[in-house]
């Protein structure tokens, strides 16, 4: 399952239009992950804010089926350029979740669409 429909295929998938946080929340250069559901199906995205642009992606790395975080929130590499999976080690491009570097080669990242509402960060 990939592509850009295949976070509203899991289990325990939000509904469009849920709200995730303030965006205030979110500092520029920042990365915080959110999840829906119990058990082995929870699920799990993250959401990555560079300026005014927001990028959503299932929390799921393409090579093993395992969240890209072992910390609460730690999602970017080092030096804050690109979304690591710590699993793994694998880069991933901010602005496309394409794979740069890894055991990922030729995959991405599943997109979550967002927007912005009143201030608010919702699943789009």
């Amino acid at each position: 399952m990939s592509g850009s429909d295949a976070w509203a295929l899991r289990p325990f998938a939000p509904a469009p239009g849920t709200v995730l946080a303030p965006l205030a929340e979110i500092p520029d250069g920042g990365a915080k992950g959110f999840s829906f559901g119990l058990g082995l199906n929870i699920w799990r995205m993250l959401v990555l804010r560079r300026g005014a642009a927001l990028y959503g992606y299932l929390n799921l790395c393409p090579h093993y089926s395992m969240p890209l975080n072992h910390r609460e929130n730690e999602f970017m590499s080092r030096d804050g350029t690109k979304i690591m999976c710590r699993q793994h080690l694998a880069l991933f491009r901010v602005e496309d979740g394409a794979c740069l570097d890894g055991a990922c080669d030729g995959r991405s990242l599943d997109p979550v669409p967002l927007r912005v509402e009143d201030g608010l960060i919702l699943i789009g």
